[in-house]
């Protein structure tokens, strides 16, 4: 965690925020006996979002001179709590091209990383293995990895999605390494939910954000609505 606030530092953080209207989608939900979870909705619409504009798929490189990469498809990165050595902290999971994937495989994937010890992942031992390294070996490594685009993504991803939703607690202003980080909060009585996305104001504004966030909306009550309700027919 340390690692990731000091790969933060000097980022251009701003926020927008959208209600959501996510009755419909959680209508869907309940008549489901296994129902794929908030996270992986929202990792699916976000995907199916940044398909279509490739604004969210850009991030921000200081090397070799400062300029926008832009990513093919999407990686998703989803922190996440684990038991390391005795306490609690954060790892993250990362797939690639989750708009590819069905909600039920999806939010599969997503449950299967929360509860599989540390050891079962690659990633995870080797990221717990660099950070036994000393600071002045990490910091360069870490800076190389920032910079080169095949690293970051393997890294940090394109994007994240976090969330205390389950605790009825919404994140504020959030520092991550990552260009977009996409958040919800609890559902309200009326079925709307608080959508932020925080972003690197280096890479587009907060209009262009909105208007994702609107996009958001519009593909979480269409197809997304669409795919959970065919669920509930083939249970």
């Amino acid at each position: 965690m340390i690692d990731l606030m000091w790969a933060s530092a000097g980022m251009a953080r701003v926020n927008v925020t959208r209600l959501v209207k996510l009755s419909d989608v959680m209508s869907a939900r309940r008549v489901l006996a296994d129902p794929p979870s908030l996270t992986a909705i929202f990792v699916k619409a976000f995907a199916l979002v940044a398909v279509e504009m490739p604004e969210l798929r850009r991030v921000y490189m200081k090397w070799p001179w400062p300029h926008l990469h832009e990513y093919a498809d999407n990686t998703v990165s989803i922190p996440h709590e684990a038991q390391i050595m005795g306490d609690i902290g954060l790892l993250p999971l990362r797939l690639r091209q989750p708009d590819l994937l069905s909600l039920r495989l999806l939010s599969e994937r997503i449950r299967r990383a929360a509860d599989e010890p540390i050891e079962a992942s690659r990633f995870n031992r080797s990221l717990l293995a660099f950070a036994r390294w000393p600071v002045f070996v990490r910091r360069p490594i870490s800076a190389l990895c920032l910079n080169v685009p095949r690293l970051r993504r393997y890294i940090i991803g394109t994007y994240s999605i976090s969330s205390v939703s389950q605790w009825q607690g919404e994140l504020g202003q959030a520092i991550a390494p990552v260009a977009c980080l996409l958040s919800y909060g609890p559902t309200d009585s009326s079925g709307y939910v608080r959508v932020r996305l925080n972003f690197d104001h280096r890479i587009f504004d907060g209009a262009f954000a909105a208007r994702a966030l609107t996009r958001l909306d519009q593909v979480l009550n269409s197809s997304l609505l669409q795919e959970l309700r065919n669920l509930g027919v083939t249970v």
